[in-house]
């Protein structure tokens, strides 16, 4: 027979079932060029610039940061971006490229005929 558990022993299960087990102490990434550059940055042009707004300045100090000699990748080409295909590109081919629809049986006879 088995043995009958109390609603001690599910309730300390349940317990340690629940617990998190203890997170690792990972040591925080090091910022990147990009983030050094923006936060030295940003607030000068803000100062220059305060009614400019959202994202104005994040448009301005990308075009700083492009010829920036803080930026590893100055004087390379940017890599190309896919293009994603709109919704109406699709239309219009799939339009161009089918023929007319084939006529049904029923067009070919006149309807007296049924």
């Amino acid at each position: 027979m088995a043995k009958a558990t109390s609603s001690k022993t599910i309730k300390a299960a349940t317990k340690t079932a629940k617990e998190k087990p203890a997170k690792v102490d990972k040591e925080p990434r090091a910022p990147t060029p990009w983030m050094l550059f923006c936060q030295k940055n940003r607030a000068a042009w803000k100062q220059a610039n305060p009614d400019a707004k959202g994202n104005e300045w994040m448009k301005a100090l990308a075009g700083q940061w492009k010829d920036s000699p803080e930026n590893p990748n100055r004087g390379k080409e940017p890599k190309s971006k896919k293009k994603s295909r709109t919704t109406l590109d699709v239309v219009a081919k799939d339009a161009a490229s089918s023929s007319p629809p084939a006529s049904s049986p029923r067009d070919e006879f006149a309807s007296s005929d049924f």
